[in-house]
């Protein structure tokens, strides 16, 4: 029998070793890769890379320097990078770790300083950041491990309020996550309990993230075994272990260096309290020896883990009897947590030890501890009860002088009254005379919009009558064009067909090929006032300004169009000089000739068509006169004849363009053109040129 268990207790030893010796393996491995990284990272950094490169760099950096000296100076880098290249997440995250690096530190001012630089910039951008709440939750933990339980209680509870009107959910359970601390350090586990649990849903319904679960899960064992809930902390310990194996396996994927060892150290020292509160120390003492494991490791000071380790080691070796190690391991844990409960395990170790005396100095350290925080908690409450009461006093004071002041007032009461009714008075014919005013304001603001409607519906329909004459001027062009197109080509088409008929003489051919050619030529001219009048529409009409002569510019004009005057006209030319220069174009003064003389000779059928021009050097310009004896221009037209389309004769040949041609390039020459309506012999255009 006692063979047999023998041979148990050395299996189970051999078994514990060997994993001692695979982890202390896994460790050494760990180290050396770790300290080949640095090497990497640091030659990166030396080489002065782009500012991306260098911010990945030395966030890896600041995380594997996580809590050492150097961490400081690699975040101090990151963040002036961040702040040059604008990079306003990194500079908050980065403001954020130096927070939690002061808390780590115990440097109280450091870490408020850091939260307010976050909560500036945010200020600034008018934006919040999960930086802010971050940052602040170390303010309000440094408040709660300073035992100022109302300061901290107030800073979360602000943070909470303003997460919430924010919607801002890293900052609902990052508030959470603070508001359980403060339970669990007044005690109030339960409530610790649903407040750690209520953050841990929250979190999983945005999206589970290991690192809120591990740490929040944690929080929850702490507080379900200090109030006994053993079997909630077994299956909460088994979801802790499950989470810390997944969170190892990202760490091994994707090169994160998240301190899985430090949390499983804490789950074995949980398993460990677990199985000491249910009297099974066999897997106590597994549980301690796991932990034993992580001793040694690269953690930062006061560190729970190393708390939780050695409080549950002295509680072991306590219930085992091994009353020396106890002490060991209760005096290391009371050089950091100097906390009544610590004072009060001692105690209860040289009590059952049989070292009465020592005990009861320890018992009185317990009670000297815990009077002295029972002190300095009356002494704040003290304090802010002497705060009320100066406010209270003050405000005593104040109603004090209040009533005086009443009695005074009393005295004055009657006069108030009247001029108070004089005034509501005057105030009464104020708003009636404004509302008077008003009303008329308004009356005429209302007769000008009527106006203004009015005036808008006469545009309106004045722009209705324009589109219908455009339509209709649109539609007489296509019929007019249809025409004149139509008719030339047709007498073109016929005498071309008739040249090739050999019973044709040669003196019919020659007058056949005179029609074609007069056809072609109309035919032309036609297409040229069309392209022409696009051009004027679409802005394009092109001016080259030069010295000319405008005798010559004239006699080309009349050389141009002299075939088609008619049998028994004369077309004459009679000059004030016999030369002149002027700054024009050539090329539109001839067209614009051009069209004035075409049109005299389309209307002329006998007399004379006359070109003169007249120099009035006073007012530095030239008239240039086109004079016809043809059928004239009637008066109801003189007003109209210039308008696109319009036309004296429906029935002679032309589109009615050749004038308003005639009108856009002497308006672009800086020049005016006109009818002269005293002329009654015929028509006369006078075109007034500027010099």
């Amino acid at each position: 029998m006692y063979k047999g268990r023998f041979r148990r207790q050395l299996k189970q030893s051999t078994l514990c070793l060997f994993c001692i010796l695979c982890i202390f393996i896994c460790i050494k491995s760990a180290a050396a890769n770790r300290t080949t990284r640095l090497d990497s990272l640091k030659t990166i950094l030396s080489k002065a890379p782009a500012p991306d490169v260098a911010i990945k760099t030395l966030q890896e950096l600041s995380n594997l320097y996580r809590q050492k000296p150097e961490e400081v100076g690699y975040l101090h880098q990151l963040l002036d990078i961040s702040n040059r290249v604008d990079s306003v997440q990194v500079v908050y995250t980065t403001a954020a770790h130096l927070s939690r690096y002061y808390y780590d530190d115990n440097k109280s001012d450091s870490v408020v300083y850091w939260a307010k630089y976050i909560d500036s910039i945010g200020k600034s951008r008018k934006e919040l950041s999960d930086g802010l709440f971050e940052a602040y939750s170390y303010v309000c933990l440094d408040h709660l491990w300073m035992e100022n339980y109302e300061l901290a209680m107030n800073e979360a509870i602000r943070l909470y309020n303003l997460a919430c009107s924010k919607n801002n959910t890293y900052g609902q359970i990052r508030c959470g996550e603070n508001l359980g601390h403060i339970y669990q350090a007044i005690r109030r586990d339960s409530d610790a309990i649903a407040v750690f649990q209520a953050a841990l849903d929250k979190q999983e319904e945005e999206g589970e993230k290991l690192t809120f679960s591990i740490r929040l899960v944690s929080y929850q064992l702490e507080s379900l075994l200090r109030i006994n809930k053993l079997d909630s902390a077994e299956v909460l310990l088994t979801r802790y272990k499950d989470l810390l194996d997944r969170q190892d396996k990202v760490n091994k994927i994707t090169g994160s260096i998240y301190p899985v060892d430090r949390y499983r150290w804490i789950m074995h020292s949980f398993y460990a309290e677990l199985y000491l509160k249910r009297k099974e120390m066999e897997k106590a003492k597994k549980s301690i020896a796991c932990a034993t494991s992580y001793v040694g490791k690269e953690t930062i000071s006061n560190d729970y883990a190393v708390f939780a380790y050695l409080y549950i080691q002295a509680r072991y070796n306590k219930e085992t009897g091994n009353y020396a190690a106890a002490l060991t391991y209760i005096n290391e844990l009371l050089k950091s947590w100097k906390t009544p409960d610590c004072l009060q395990l001692k105690a209860d170790i040289l009590s059952e030890s049989g070292d009465a005396q020592s005990a009861i100095l320890a018992y009185k350290d317990v009670i000297s501890e815990t009077s002295k925080i029972n002190n300095e908690a009356f002494t704040r409450q003290i304090n802010q009860l002497r705060t009320l009461y100066d406010l209270n006093d003050k405000e005593m004071q104040k109603k004090e002088l209040e009533i005086s002041q009443m009695n005074v007032n009393i005295k004055e009461h009657q006069l108030i009254i009247s001029m108070s009714v004089s005034v509501i008075l005057l105030l009464i014919l104020y708003i009636l005379y404004f509302s008077l005013r008003r009303t008329r304001r308004l009356k005429n603001e209302l007769q000008k919009e009527k106006e203004a409607l009015i005036e808008s519906e006469k545009n309106l329909r004045i722009a209705k009558d324009k589109a219908e004459e455009a339509s209709q001027a649109k539609t007489t062009f296509i019929a007019n064009i249809s025409h004149e197109v139509r008719t030339p080509l047709n007498a073109i088409v016929g005498f071309a067909s008739l040249l090739s008929d050999p019973a044709c003489t040669e003196d019919e051919k020659t007058e056949f090929s005179s029609i074609i050619s007069n056809n072609t030529e109309l035919l032309l001219n036609l297409v040229n006032d069309v392209l022409c009048l696009s051009q004027i529409e679409a802005g394009n009409l092109s001016f080259t300004i030069r010295t000319v002569e405008l005798v010559d510019c004239c006699r080309n004009a009349m050389d141009t169009i002299r075939h088609r005057i008619v049998d028994g006209v004369s077309l004459t030319f009679t000059p004030e000089t016999p030369s002149f220069l002027l700054n024009t174009d050539p090329l539109r003064l001839q067209q614009l000739l051009v069209n004035l003389l075409v049109n005299a000779a389309k209307f002329t059928e006998a007399g004379e068509i006359n070109l003169s021009f007249h120099i009035d050097s006073k007012e530095n310009k030239v008239d240039i006169i086109v004079t016809d004896t043809g059928c004239g221009i009637p008066q109801d037209k003189i007003t109209q004849i210039f308008k696109r389309f319009e036309k004296v004769d429906e029935y002679k040949q032309g589109t009615g363009l050749g004038l308003s041609i005639c009108q856009a390039i002497a308006n672009a020459l800086g020049g005016t053109i006109r009818v002269d309506s005293a002329y009654t012999q015929g028509a006369r255009f006078i075109f007034t040129h500027p010099c």
